[in-house]
């Protein structure tokens, strides 16, 4: 497992991961569905309110995070080219984030948690997607 860590292309990940929290900005400040993620969640944020830079930075840590095991993926499957990475983007979006994302809006008690599950969801779809069409891009090369 180790080794795989020297098949990483860093500089991927790293376009990747703030690709996917840029488009996380545009996703979640779109205003039909920041109320409609806001109300599915249960709480009002007011215009004024400024939250923590801490919560920015821990996003594109985990981001990161996702972003390195995804490119090791994509190693271990011989992804090259950016629809090879769209491919696999889709499929851990698919079969982690979005089942992920259907345990969360079951348990976590959202006041409107087919909603939650589906802006959550697809964001993350579309996210991982993007990822690996960024981290395929960069494996073509």
């Amino acid at each position: 497992m180790f080794a795989m860590f020297t098949e990483i292309r860093w500089l991927a990940v790293l376009v990747a991961a703030v690709a996917w929290f840029v488009f996380g900005a545009l996703w979640y400040m779109t205003p039909a569905i920041a109320r409609a993620w806001q109300r599915a969640g249960g709480f009002d944020v007011p215009e004024d309110a400024r939250p923590n830079p801490m919560v920015f930075v821990n996003t594109l840590v985990a981001y990161a995070v996702a972003c390195v095991v995804t490119d090791m993926l994509a190693a271990a499957t011989a992804v090259s080219s950016a629809a090879s990475g769209a491919a696999l983007g889709l499929t851990v979006g698919v079969g982690y984030a979005l089942t992920a994302a259907a345990v969360s809006a079951i348990y976590d008690n959202k006041q409107e948690p087919v909603t939650w599950f589906w802006i959550n969801g697809v964001f993350n779809v579309l996210g991982l997607t993007l990822v690996g069409v960024i981290l395929g891009a960069f494996r073509a090369t």
